[in-house]
């Protein structure tokens, strides 16, 4: 069969890389179009110099001499010993039930969580404020002056990425001490409110981006976070700042392979890695394909036999003369090959080894023995003629064809 061209080899290459590059563009497209609708940030972690994480936050307090940490481990009762303030900001690993039930508990001791608007996280933590409050992405703003809040000290204008706002219900007679008050408001409206949980607080943000690394630093953000985080820890029971890191991936090896399989499936990055991964397992295949029928191990030429290597060995010995030597050193292998094929002995008489070598091969046992008694009368003359070497050494090569190799195939 014959080799197929270079030309189609490249023909299919092309076609391959035309498909996984069309693949790419329309994942990567739907990706970016599906994130842009969604509106949701990227990791907001502290780990992060991205424009979406939060490291330049936790240096600004950690500059502050603010008592910050980070918690890469879940929430629960032994992680919250003396911590004042919990920064949960948009998780990408969902809370458990025991989170919920030690959180809850904790901010009731006096703690105060921050966290995004999420409003799964708020119905599990105070269901009372989920009632109350909404996110209301309408993009309309007022333009009238805004209130004197708690958190508004020293802040003349901030820089989000959105518009959303929190929507904040009016309660009515029966919802006494159960209302969300709001803590910062623009032009837009509300962007941070509080709920009360006997002791402790529940702070929610309609925008975060103002604590990312792209944004802290632009207008008042950065006296914002501070404002934030210091209200935060007033009349809290504890002192330490926690920033959670458990829910962004960052604790188990389970949770961070859960976290890694969602950003691939979830995120247009995801999908770019997932496309040129199939694109180079097909050109793997491709390449290691096989091409034409196997090949018949028993239908190839016969291989040389060890007697025509031997007898190649000994024209060094003919070219020198020594042809007495050279039939010598040959005839003593052959009949060592052969002692070693019957089972008898190199010295037994040539009409035995001759009988033996015929039973398992097609030579007759009259020619096997004169060939053996006339190379014995060589050897006992003085000297050896070339035409008297090259005939015995033929006849004991087809002896070793015919007797010792069976068929001779030469093995």
């Amino acid at each position: 069969m014959s080799s197929p061209s270079h030309r189609s080899e490249y023909k299919i290459l092309l076609v391959l890389a035309v498909v996984s590059s069309l693949a790419l563009l329309a994942m990567v497209w739907s990706g970016l179009v599906r994130e842009d609708r969604s509106g949701q940030p990227g990791l907001r972690t502290t780990r992060s110099t991205n424009i979406d994480g939060m490291l330049a936050c936790y240096e600004l307090f950690d500059r502050l001499e603010i008592p910050v940490e980070r918690s890469h481990r879940m929430l629960l009762a032994g992680q919250l010993d003396d911590v004042a303030v919990v920064f949960l900001i948009e998780p990408r690993i969902a809370l458990n039930t025991g989170e919920i039930v030690e959180l809850g508990a904790w901010i009731e001791r006096g703690g105060t969580l921050i966290t995004s608007a999420d409003m799964e996280i708020v119905k599990d933590l105070a269901p009372a404020a989920a009632d109350l409050v909404y996110v209301d992405r309408s993009s309309h703003a007022d333009s009238g002056s805004t209130r004197t809040l708690p958190l508004s000290k020293d802040v003349e204008e901030v820089s989000l990425e959105t518009n959303d706002v929190l929507a904040l219900k009016v309660p009515d007679e029966r919802t006494t001490r159960k209302t969300v008050e709001p803590l910062f408001e623009d032009a837009h409206g509300v962007r941070i409110a509080e709920h009360r949980m006997r002791l402790g607080r529940l702070i929610l943000l309609s925008d975060s981006s103002f604590l990312a690394n792209e944004h802290l630093g632009s207008r008042d953000n950065s006296v914002l976070a501070v404002n934030l985080v210091s209200y935060a820890r007033s009349g809290a029971s504890g002192r330490r700042v926690l920033f959670d890191e458990y829910h962004f991936g960052f604790g188990d090896g389970s949770q961070g392979f859960r976290l890694l399989a969602s950003l691939l499936l979830t995120t247009s990055t995801g999908w770019s890695v997932l496309t040129l991964t199939a694109a180079g397992i097909l050109l793997l295949l491709y390449k290691g394909r096989r091409f034409g029928p196997r090949r018949d191990l028993a239908g190839q030429r016969r291989r040389r036999s060890k007697m025509e290597y031997v007898c190649a060995v000994g024209a060094t010995y003919r070219a020198a003369g020594a042809h007495k030597l050279t039939l010598r050193l040959i005839y003593n292998w052959f009949r060592q090959r052969a002692a070693g094929r019957t089972g008898i002995t190199p010295t037994a008489a040539n009409r035995l080894l001759a009988q033996e070598l015929a039973r398992r091969g097609r030579a007759r046992a009259e020619e096997i023995q004169r060939t053996l008694d006339d190379c014995d009368g060589l050897l006992a003359r003085p000297a050896v003629s070339q035409r008297q070497l090259t005939a015995a050494l033929s006849r004991l090569a087809q002896i070793e064809k015919e007797a010792l190799d069976g068929l001779g195939n030469g093995k």
